[in-house]
């Protein structure tokens, strides 16, 4: 983490191991400075936390603290233009929809994010809008067939 303040707008949070592999991510609340240094805050958490449970605590402090991150943030959703996202599938019967082990789903939006990244949103059959790059089952995403004519 750079030892500036961190400029208002911008997500942080830190890093927490609770044990048996699990690395949970805190929302800084605030950044304070004390003695010479900027410190950030988290909600508490409970459990390895000692009992301080929706209680503002130092997050250099608790239980399994690792590090800062810094998380950009969404400045603005452009629409999918027929883009689709494609995910691999556990192979389905033969005959089914997705029977070539993959499953197709529309693009909704791209989201572009304060560090430049830029990354699809596609909705599913039920209508639950899913961030794409989130699972490790995503294949690729194909370009919309183009236009004859």
């Amino acid at each position: 983490m750079e030892a500036s303040c961190p400029a208002s707008g911008q997500r942080w949070v830190a890093l927490v191991d609770r044990g048996n592999g699990c690395v949970e991510t805190c929302d800084i609340v605030e950044w304070r400075r004390e003695d010479e240094e900027l410190v950030g805050y988290i909600c508490g958490t409970g459990g390895a936390a000692r009992g301080d449970k929706a209680r503002v605590v130092r997050a250099d402090r608790h239980p399994g603290f690792l590090t800062y991150e810094r998380r950009p943030q969404v400045v603005c959703a452009l629409p999918g233009m027929g883009w689709t996202v494609c995910y691999r599938l556990d192979t389905p019967p033969d005959g089914l929809p997705g029977a070539d082990g993959v499953e197709r789903r529309p693009v909704l939006a791209w989201l572009v994010y304060d560090d430049g990244t830029v990354t699809p949103c596609d909705v599913d059959h039920d209508g639950l809008v899913y961030c794409s790059t989130d699972t490790p089952e995503l294949a690729h995403v194909e370009p919309p067939d183009p236009v004859i004519g």
